[in-house]
């Protein structure tokens, strides 16, 4: 490992608005703050939003920042990136956002049907191993146990497969999709989204790839789509 990554990771224990809860913890035992980050962390009743897979963390604090009257928090396994972000909120005092460290397969015990809302932005579009899809049915069952009501799923990303995969799944199981586009930025649901673009989107964007957006609801448990039949 190398000396900044150390010395990140020992930063990283003094963030106030950093949790890193380990994982075998978490297999024992549910997060403290299960069902009652609102209530006991950030003090209010706000709309309560989740990036999964926030890298270092720009766009859950670009959100935090364009909306001061919701709570936002990131969640990644890569400390060293999370240092980034859990820096930044501190800097600028952000209140309404926090990052967690934790796989994503764990967050069934980190968080109750509390979160309004969920943002993938430009995960791995895992082209060989679906199953690791962050729209993957294993993933989307356990986002079902911690939406609230009325919760809903935003994906945005540069792979045209994922996305179409995605489509499909909530296609064939009945899914609510509230907003689709292949082409985000001649679409005109670009000027209704946040105006926040990440590296990695920026990056995109340059090379000429079209960015995707997906807006659907879950409200039933996602069964796998089955395998196309070979002619």
């Amino acid at each position: 490992m190398s000396k900044k990554k150390l010395i990140r990771f020992r930063a990283n224990k003094e963030f106030e608005r950093l949790f890193e809860p380990s994982a075998l913890d978490l297999i024992e035992r549910d997060h403290e703050l299960k069902g009652r980050w609102n209530s006991d962390f950030f003090k209010n009743s706000n709309d309560l939003v989740l990036e999964l897979g926030c890298g270092r963390g720009e766009y859950t604090i670009g959100l935090a920042r364009l909306n001061p009257d919701k709570n936002y928090i990131g969640v990644d396994i890569k400390g060293s990136r999370l240092f980034f972000g859990a820096r930044v909120i501190e800097a600028e005092r952000i209140h309404n956002a926090c990052l967690v460290r934790s796989q994503i397969e764990l967050v069934p015990a980190i968080f109750a049907r509390e979160v309004n809302q969920i943002w993938l932005t430009f995960p791995d579009p895992r082209p060989d191993r679906v199953r690791r899809r962050l729209t993957a049915p294993n993933f989307l069952n356990r986002y079902r146990k911690i939406l609230a009501d009325d919760g809903t799923i935003c994906l945005k990303t540069d792979s045209r497969e994922l996305y179409e995969f995605t489509l499909e799944l909530a296609g064939k199981n009945n899914l609510e999709v509230l907003e689709s586009t292949s082409d985000l930025y001649d679409s005109p649901l670009k000027d209704r989204m946040p105006q926040i673009q990440t590296q990695y989107e920026e990056k995109f964007l340059a090379a000429g790839k079209k960015i995707c957006f997906l807006q659907f609801r879950l409200d039933r448990d996602v069964a796998p789509l089955k395998p196309k039949s070979r002619s």
